[in-house]
């Protein structure tokens, strides 16, 4: 990465933030909601000037590193992405996800976020994509419940 220049400054500001949707659903199992919200991202950010290294997406959380976040807040920057997509969404594809939620809302009130120094593109790149391998091979509920179900007999046969 490189530094950002200022009129008067020289430096290197770089979060990575992980924002989840409200009740943690898994509404990005859907490629469209994926879609519009990297493009709400990438549109937010060109705006406030930051850059967007890196975005994946888990089923049911997303992974943003950005940086040149040298004139604005942790808050600031999270507030203006998660309401802008937020917007987005329920303009442009809220029959997608309202059934995977409650009220108006789409994001939860929290979030992740870490200052991150000096790194390169690659590493984070790499960070943030195995990161999500894992999330995507999870079993579904109803697997779970079966091999939930097969290891307490197991359990039970060898005790």
């Amino acid at each position: 990465m490189e530094m950002v220049r200022g009129h008067h400054n020289i430096g290197e500001a770089n979060l990575h933030l992980q924002f989840t949707p409200k009740y943690r659903r898994d509404v990005f199992r859907d490629e469209v909601v994926k879609e519009d919200y990297e493009e709400s991202f990438r549109e937010t950010a060109k705006k406030l000037g930051l850059v967007i290294h890196a975005l994946a997406f888990g089923p049911d959380h997303v992974h943003v590193f950005v940086g040149a976040c040298k004139n604005h807040s942790v808050a600031e920057t999270v507030r203006r992405l998660k309401g802008a997509s937020s917007r987005r969404i329920r303009q442009e594809c809220w029959d997608r996800v309202k059934s995977k939620l409650w009220g108006k809302y789409f994001w939860s009130g929290g979030y992740f976020y870490r200052s991150v120094g000096s790194t390169t593109d690659e590493a984070i790149q790499y960070y943030i994509e195995r990161s999500q391998e894992k999330h995507w091979t999870a079993l579904d509920h109803e697997e779970y419940e079966r091999r939930k179900g097969t290891q307490a007999v197991i359990t039970q046969f060898v005790a």
